[in-house]
């Protein structure tokens, strides 16, 4: 049988300071000739494709009683932050070593052992102590202003005024093109013996699974040498065959998956089994690599999203997940930061990306050069880059045409997507009905996609008639 083995978890915190330079994992330490020693670090990443839960436990082991700060980027603000609990971690490892076989994975944790105001650049959405954890997070709306603030921040916190490195820097307008805007600031006062931090638990909205990694990889400790290792539960099995995106060169490795069932999840945690209600699969993933050399954070798409050509004057949220992959990927040339909108720089992205990958792009179909054009072969691609989800087999199709008088559940479905489109300019909310302000708000949704729906059937304008071009837009949606 396989055995199953421990492993300390690479920190996605950063440390920001140069001269802290003694922090092990990525954190910054007050006073700075603490050495501060991060023994062990557990994550468990719930992501049912449209909410995610982190639930993330430390052990630290510091010279003297000292201060330290963690950083964690997040897609969205969080709707939770709690603490968790150590059973978290070990019932899962007893249900895996059970699944498994005679593997002894088990968890390292012990026991449990701890403003500035809304600014124009830098929001504070969250402010609270919980258990051990003073806990801040900030929305960014400036990086510059963000800089500024997080010096002060640090200061009013007790840490020593220093300059923000360019790494650093470099790393939050990174997050920041990919819309990545809200930052933790997690302070935890350490005693000079080791000891376990109760695990805390962040929610979130997300539209796809995400974990952070570069934030490590900006660090000064960025030469250092560490194992990632991440159990991720999902609706249906992570495929780490070339997993994820580039890091597909970066010698990921599954060690094993599991099923739980809705009861064994539960054992692990509340919080997971009522993000899914359902078994669920849970994937190891780890890798050996130097910091510096996770250069990306992990973000898998649902592989449906994928079903759309998309080019020079495409809108949507696949043209905004297509740059949130070419900016987290490197290929991003642009100050712009993920728009929605295909343009230009989009364009140039997109062949540098298939160029770079066109033993699988191009050279099927016999070209050499990148085209910038989202078609069938570059979807097929990044389908199996991408990630599997429950969901894909709920897409609504429309199967007849649909106008003025007609009501039905494929009328109530039409009118969903209008809403959630943001064409809909009506009070009304969904009826089930096709009447005047349907047909308003299909003529906007037409004209939005013009190019894909109206320009190859020589029309200019929207017509609030759903027939078969619009309907395999909005079924392709």
């Amino acid at each position: 049988m396989k055995k199953i083995y421990s492993y300390s978890l690479i920190s996605f915190l950063v440390l920001i300071f140069p001269v802290l330079a003694f922090a092990d994992g990525g954190m910054i330490p007050w006073p700075p000739e603490v050495k501060l020693d991060q023994s062990a670090q557990n994550a468990i990443v719930g992501w049912n494709g449209e909410e995610e839960i982190i639930i993330l436990s430390i052990d630290l082991e510091s010279s003297v009683s000292s201060t330290v700060l963690r950083i964690i980027p997040l897609p969205a603000e969080p709707s939770e932050i709690k603490e968790g609990s150590f059973e978290s971690f070990e019932n899962l490892a007893d249900i895996i070593n059970e699944k498994i076989g005679t593997g002894d994975w088990k968890y390292s944790g012990d026991q449990e052992t701890m403003a500035p105001g809304d600014e124009a650049g830098v929001e504070i959405v969250f402010q609270e102590q919980i258990g051990a954890h003073d806990i801040t997070v900030a929305k960014v709306n400036d990086l510059d202003y963000f800089l500024n603030w997080v010096q002060d921040f640090t200061v009013n916190k007790g840490f020593a005024q220093k300059e923000v490195s360019s790494e650093f820097r470099n790393g939050v307008e990174n997050y920041l093109k990919k819309d990545i805007k809200y930052f933790v600031f997690d302070i935890i006062e350490t005693g000079s013996e080791k000891e376990s931090v109760k695990p805390l638990i962040y929610r979130f909205e997300s539209g796809y699974l995400y974990y952070p990694i570069l934030i490590s990889g900006i660090s000064e400790i960025s030469e250092s040498t560490t194992k990632l290792n991440l159990f991720l539960v999902t609706e249906k099995e992570v495929n780490l065959d070339s997993f994820p995106y580039s890091y597909y060169s970066e010698a990921w490795f599954e060690d094993y998956t599991i099923e739980l069932t809705e009861y064994e999840l539960e054992q692990v945690s509340q919080d997971l089994a009522d993000l899914f209600e359902q078994t669920v699969k849970v994937t190891q993933a780890y890798v050996y690599s130097r910091l510096s050399d996770l250069e990306n954070d992990m973000i898998l798409f649902p592989s449906h999203l994928w079903d759309r050509n998309l080019t020079i004057g495409s809108r949507g949220k696949e043209v905004k997940a297509l740059q949130q992959v070419l900016i987290n990927d490197g290929f991003w040339r642009s100050e712009y930061e993920a728009t929605g909108y295909f343009g230009p720089a989009t364009r140039q992205a997109l062949i540098r990306f298939q160029e770079e990958y066109k033993w699988d792009i191009l050279e099927p179909v016999g070209l050499e050069k990148g085209t910038g054009y989202f078609g069938t072969q570059t979807q097929d691609y990044f389908k199996n880059i991408s990630l599997s989800v429950a969901k894909e087999e709920e897409k609504t199709t429309f199967t007849r045409n649909l106008g003025l008088g007609m009501s039905g559940d494929d009328v109530k479905a039409l009118q969903e997507i209008l809403i959630s489109e943001g064409v809909w300019e009506s009070e009304v909310g969904i009826t089930g009905y096709f009447g005047s302000i349907t047909k308003s708000a299909v003529i906007k949704y037409q004209e939005k996609y013009a190019s894909e729906i109206l320009e190859p059937l020589g029309l200019t304008n929207g017509t609030g008639f759903v027939g078969s071009s619009t309907r395999v837009h909005l079924g392709g949606r």
